[in-house]
């Protein structure tokens, strides 16, 4: 059941699959992490701005999403956001049609249903809520409808066998935790049931939400992603534009903003075939518990 539960996740909060209609080998950075604090049920949900630079000294920021965080994580992206030439994003939507709360509320998807009742659930926002969208820098950067429905056809792929293709790498993830002795899944029965008995229990659930989505790093990897349309299309979608991006010289700060199951790959391309070098790395906070 916790197999079920954890690729279910990642799904929900690492990887954006809302339709809106108005680590691996090969990667050298780590995008999402958990960092366990002193006391119980203390600990932080982290992501990763990791900056990269060429020779012409361009610099690109891959900016790892999770879709639920906390408002402070929010804001510190929208500030962030309005200092960037262009900032790709994230969404299977239309052109043209840029994600409003007030959208959201209207038109909600299975998926993006469940990311805002979990979110409540944990006593955190909705990434589509919070972040400001409309700002004239901010630039569609992902396959529309039509296109990722079409590309899913082609190979034959539903979301059953997307979610067949995720057990088979939590099932490689587990095994190799096993065999390094470590915990499997922050989930077991006996956690459980000591997050129930918490003074807090919102905190205690957020804690185990948080631990167990920062093992989620690193599953992906090059075959998974050419398998699956919502990872490797989208992230070819996505360095589509940012090759017109490229192409203007007005654009020396560019950030591509995407879920952070999808930066191993966009990172890969970008190290072996754009002639980047990375050069930074920072972590913002997007879940503190307590």
């Amino acid at each position: 059941m916790h197999r079920l539960f954890k690729y279910s996740l990642l799904i929900v909060v690492c990887l954006n699959t809302n339709i809106v209609i108005t680590q691996s080998s090969d990667s050298s950075s780590n995008f999402l992490k958990f960092a366990a604090g002193k006391g119980e049920w203390e600990g932080k949900l982290q992501t990763a701005i990791v900056t990269y630079q060429n020779e012409l000294g361009v610099t690109i920021d891959l900016v790892s999403a999770v879709h639920l965080g906390e408002l402070e994580y929010y804001a510190e992206l929208n500030n962030y956001f309005r200092q960037q030439d262009a900032v790709l994003y994230e969404l299977v939507a239309y052109e043209g049609d840029r994600p409003t709360p007030e959208a959201v509320v209207e038109r909600t998807s299975a998926i993006s249903f469940v990311q805002r009742s979990l979110g409540n659930f944990l006593d955190v926002s909705f990434q589509l809520e919070q972040i400001d969208y409309s700002p004239a820098n901010f630039v569609h950067a992902d396959l529309n409808p039509d296109e990722l429905l079409q590309n899913m056809l082609e190979k034959n792929e539903n979301f059953f066998s997307m979610f067949l293709s995720l057990a088979v790498a939590q099932l490689a993830s587990e095994q190799a935790a096993i065999e390094q002795g470590e915990a499997p899944t922050s989930f077991t029965m006996l956690s459980i049931a000591k997050a129930l008995m918490a003074e807090d229990q919102t905190a205690a659930f957020k804690y185990l939400f948080a631990e167990e989505l920062g093992r989620t790093d690193g599953i992906i990897g090059p075959e998974l992603e050419d398998e699956i349309t919502i990872l490797g299309d989208r992230n070819l979608a996505a360095l589509e534009v940012l090759e017109q991006i490229l192409e203007n010289p007005v654009n020396q700060k560019i950030s591509v903003f995407y879920g952070a199951a999808h930066m191993p790959g966009i990172e890969r391309e970008l190290l072996t075939y754009y002639g980047f070098k990375q050069t930074g790395q920072r972590w913002l906070n997007a879940w503190e518990i307590p």
